[in-house]
């Protein structure tokens, strides 16, 4: 349960779904496994497992949910090969060359038949809102992947307005001041680990691992005009990160001090467990989510 990767946004509206009314909204998206010619499916599984707890599971005022995402497993390789053998054939035995057209309807015939057949892989994507706050949080290590579970969310419950939070100042160019000035944080511990890009040449970019990130070497990519793209940091001592400039956070991971409160409780029920390690981590992130709009000058507040 604990988050392992963080997309944040802001609600634009007061969230004012309570737990039981919006797990009777999520109710009409709940997941189904894949069909036998199916090649995805999707929909909402209870955060706590299991077929009778619910799909919103609360605790201190946030919401969690989970997304589970099946996909079948069907190589394009495979289709290619059986689709060659039967053209083949086909070909021999009518003494003919097939058409674009055939080929095609052959093609998926092909993988209607395969489907039934071919295994599913399963992704699971757990979020909370934060009514309070005025975020949702979710374990997704790209936008990409986050956007997934807001647009079924949003289809669910009617409407979301939500926005990837804009900064006053840029991340990159703050993340890049504090490597060539040696002025970072004081509640921030540099890792060693950090990509550089040149925003002059697409694609080009420089990893740099187990270095001093305040060295001369490091120093010299950004006299070379690069720019910091993804910073391994500590914050307080308490969760270490990657962050990256298009403000997603990669590789979040709570430190000893944050999992001994976990450890000090000693719940006697699976949901216990939950939901004291779910408070845990929605302090903690409802204090680290704010000192990061802080890092690169605060939040902009759209007119």
């Amino acid at each position: 349960m604990w988050f392992k990767n963080l997309c944040v946004y802001r609600l634009a509206e007061p969230f004012r779904l309570d737990a039981e009314s919006l797990n009777d909204k999520l109710a009409s998206a709940a997941f189904r496994p894949c069909g036998s010619t199916e090649m995805s499916a999707q929909g909402w599984i209870a955060p706590l497992g299991g077929d009778e707890a619910p799909l919103v599971h609360s605790a201190g005022g946030c919401h969690m949910v989970c997304l589970r995402e099946e996909s079948r497993l069907l190589p394009a390789s495979v289709i290619r090969e059986t689709l060659s053998e039967r053209v083949e054939a086909l070909e021999h035995r009518e003494n003919r060359q097939l058409g674009r057209r055939e080929r095609s309807r052959l093609k998926e015939e092909i993988t209607f038949e395969l489907l039934p057949r071919a295994f599913t892989r399963s992704k699971h994507t757990y979020a909370y809102v934060d009514p309070e706050g005025g975020w949702i949080l979710i374990d997704a290590g790209t936008w990409k992947d986050a956007e997934a579970l807001t647009e079924l969310l949003r289809g669910c419950i009617g409407s979301l307005p939500i926005r990837v939070p804009q900064t006053a100042e840029s991340p990159q160019a703050v993340m890049t001041r504090w490597l060539a000035h040696d002025q970072v944080p004081g509640d921030l511990d540099l890792g060693e680990e950090a990509v550089f890009e040149d925003p002059r040449t697409e694609g080009a970019e420089v990893r740099v691992k187990r270095l001093d990130l305040l060295s001369d070497e490091i120093k010299s990519h950004i006299k070379a005009g690069k720019r910091i793209r993804r910073l391994a940091v500590t914050w307080d001592d308490r969760l270490s990160c990657v962050l990256d400039a298009d403000m997603a956070v990669k590789r979040l991971r709570f430190l000893d001090v944050v999992q001994e409160q976990s450890g000090d409780r000693e719940p006697e029920t699976a949901a216990e467990r939950f939901d004291a390690d779910f408070a845990i981590m929605s302090l903690e992130l409802g204090r680290f989510v704010p000192r990061l709009m802080d890092l690169f000058g605060g939040e902009h507040k759209e007119e």
